[in-house]
């Protein structure tokens, strides 16, 4: 819990040379190096590996438990006010094969941040804490401008060094280091006293240990550091500008509360309980605030997912809908988002589902469960996968609050149901996304219930990004532009509804001169400068659609041509997403699906129609909260209609209904 260095004016030295002349001795592992040494080959070395590290630091001086919040105050030499606050994540990082705890810090000076860190941690089995590390980012006027005095054990010959000691009153006038990473980070400490009595904003202590820290790199680091037992560190007094920082709040990790795990019908291959960080009862204060960055699902209206299953196209929609609902679990009752998921194959549904979400004070975010609809020919076959913390057991965590590599969690966690473990592989990636190189994706493997594996990507902004072989080929508001929609997408979309409503076969002069006008469109959208390089997966997809009309079409196949149609005016509602606002693409492709209906009934493909209706459901849940409440009941009024129609088998009252709803589409603004 290092509070930041603050420089200023020499206002008196103290100690140097008494500090700079001993032996540093660090640890009982057999570290020990001259003082001052800038080169590991000159003396200082570590002798301490992965096994004599445990778990947890609960070191009485300088106790990390996961939860724990410290918050400090002072004045610069300036008068202006400087606030930290430090807080211990329950997620790990993996440091040179050792799971270290993750102290996340932040400094303001005059309100402003000026250095956010993420420091790791880690105990030794003697009770020793060793310092492994830090990321850090510098900021000026709110902007970050460098990652100055960020190290990490194993990386570039950097070593850690003793941050406090399991006996400190058994060192004193010892020095030891800190840090150790040559020429640039090679803090030392010196143990001045283990009974000093001290008061500060925040309670009065005893028995507190009393530190002299500097560093060979920087004269103006000098500063003592006061840490009481139980707490931490409570006080530091820079040396040279008198300036005092002193703990002013002080918040205990609440106690541990362990979620039950299932202990039979695990597959082969789960972790060890002690691998995983999901097993901390998670607390909801905002749960509906879902911004994780590589699960933003409140920051994410829509994305789409295009892909191939079986050979065939697969599509995959996520639409944040309009509602919320609670969910009681052990004896908890939380607010979560709703989340809807429905997943085409060839065209047609094949399932659809409600998950259910929310995220933890930490920032992780949970898994409250899914409602899960599986259709064979438009009609529902099972519910297999559907599974709820209301009365399956207990939520799972879906996404860490800062994700590491090695982090084991179950986004599942029902053997009899649905299992999903997933373990982190890589983090702080690159991939190519739908406008270009997106940073700070993650990969995790997944196994499931059978044993098998996935590979998974997890990138800001959109969330799942790649699964299963789909890829996300666009999300909204994150690929949003503010550009005009460009005509020849209009073109396009306006010719496939042409064609999908024709295909007669007096009519295939005009059907191929609408396709030529199309076939140009596309080629002139292809052609303009920037539009080639954006949304690669939806150009593929509507490519592909297109081709297929174009034989459709020289072979006058009108079933064909329907169906590539059909294809052609969903991928263009796609590609015009950025441009528009998802409310209304949602309400075309309602449009396009009522359409769909009256085309399906006249080639008598009752378990299409089916479908066709279900999918009208769901996407009217998408957008109809917007509709003034009379024409929300009367789109309502006319879908129950067409649902008792179809349901009933009653095709021309079908039809009927389905002209009644298009008619009623027609007249919304």
């Amino acid at each position: 819990m290092t509070i930041k260095k603050r420089y200023g004016f020499v206002i008196f030295l103290l100690l140097l040379a008494l500090c700079v002349a001993g032996s540093i001795i660090v640890g009982s592992n057999g570290v020990n190096a001259q003082a001052g040494s800038t080169d590991p080959d000159e003396g200082y070395t570590v002798d301490v590996t992965p096994a004599d590290f445990v778990k947890i630091v609960d070191n009485p001086y300088f106790p990390l438990i996961p939860g724990t919040r410290w918050v400090y105050a002072g004045k610069l030499a300036d008068g202006s006010t400087e606030r930290i606050e430090i807080e211990i994540l329950h997620e790990t990082r993996q440091v040179n094969g050792v799971a270290a705890t993750i102290l996340h810090d932040t400094v303001y000076q005059a309100d402003k941040l000026v250095e956010e860190t993420f420091d790791w941690y880690a105990q030794d089995k003697d009770g020793n804490v060793w310092y492994l590390g830090e990321a850090v980012d510098n900021y000026e006027n709110g902007v970050l401008v460098d990652h100055h005095g960020s190290w990490e054990w194993g990386v570039d010959g950097a070593l850690p060094g003793v941050n406090m000691w399991a006996n400190p009153a058994e060192r004193l006038n010892q020095t030891y280091y800190q840090e150790y990473y040559a020429g640039q980070a090679e803090d030392q400490g010196q143990l001045l006293s283990a009974t000093e009595q001290i008061t500060v904003s925040a309670g009065s202590f005893s028995e507190v240990v009393q530190t002299y820290d500097f560093s060979a790199l920087d004269p103006d680091l000098q500063e003592q550091k006061f840490f009481a037992p139980g707490i931490g560190n409570i006080k530091e007094l820079d040396l040279l500008t008198g300036e005092e920082v002193v703990l002013v709040e002080f918040t205990p990790a609440p106690s541990a509360v362990l979620l039950p795990q299932p202990t039979t019908g695990m597959p082969s291959g789960v972790a060890a309980q002690s691998e995983r960080v999901d097993l901390v009862k998670p607390t909801f204060s905002n749960p509906l605030s879902i911004t994780n960055p590589l699960l933003p699902i409140t920051l994410v209206d829509q994305l789409i997912q295009v892909g191939e299953k079986e050979g065939k196209p697969h599509r995959t929609e996520f639409t944040l809908l309009p509602i919320t609902t609670t969910i009681e679990w052990d004896g908890e009752k939380t607010p979560v988002q709703v989340l809807q998921f429905v997943a085409y194959l060839d065209g047609r549904v094949l399932e659809h589902a409600l998950d259910f979400l929310a995220q933890a004070d930490d920032g992780s975010v949970w898994y409250f469960g899914e409602d899960v609809f599986n259709y064979m020919d438009g009609v529902v076959v099972d519910n297999e996968g559907t599974w709820l913390a209301s009365q399956d057991g207990l939520p799972a965590m879906i996404m860490p609050a800062n994700p590491q590599v090695g982090n084991v969690y179950r986004v599942e966690n029902f053997p009899a149901k649905a299992f999903e473990e997933v373990t982190v592989m890589a983090v702080n990636q690159t991939l190519e996304g739908p406008r270009g190189f997106i940073q700070g994706v993650m990969f995790v493997q997944q196994i499931g219930l059978e044993g098998t594996t996935t590979i998974k990507a997890f990138a800001p902004g959109y969330g799942e990004f790649l699964a299963h072989g789909e890829d996300a080929a666009v999300a909204v508001p994150t690929d949003t532009l503010v550009d005009p929609l460009p005509i020849e997408l209009e073109t396009l979309r306006n010719g496939a509804n042409t064609l999908f409503a024709a295909a007669a076969p007096e009519e295939w002069d005009a059907i191929t001169a609408t396709l030529a006008d199309m076939s140009s469109a596309w080629e002139n959208h292809q052609s303009t400068v920037d539009l080639g390089n954006l949304f690669p997966l939806l150009d593929t997809q509507l490519a592909y659609a297109l081709n297929a009309l174009t034989v459709a079409v020289t072979k006058r196949d009108a079933g064909a041509t329907h169906n590539a149609a059909f294809a052609v005016a969903i991928a263009t509602l796609d590609l015009q997403m950025p441009y528009r606002p998802r409310a209304e693409i949602d309400q075309a492709r309602f449009d396009l699906w009522s359409q769909r209906v009256l085309v399906d009934l006249q080639g008598d493909e009752a378990g299409a129609v089916q479908g066709d209706v279900t999918t009208l459901e769901l996407i009217r849940d998408r957008f109809a909260h917007l509709l003034g409440n009379a024409d929300h009941m009367q789109l309502d009024k006319y879908l129950a209609k067409l649902r008792t129609a179809v349901d009933a088998k009653k095709f021309a009252a079908a039809a009927t209904a389905a002209h009644q709803l298009i008619e009623f589409l027609a007249g919304l603004p």
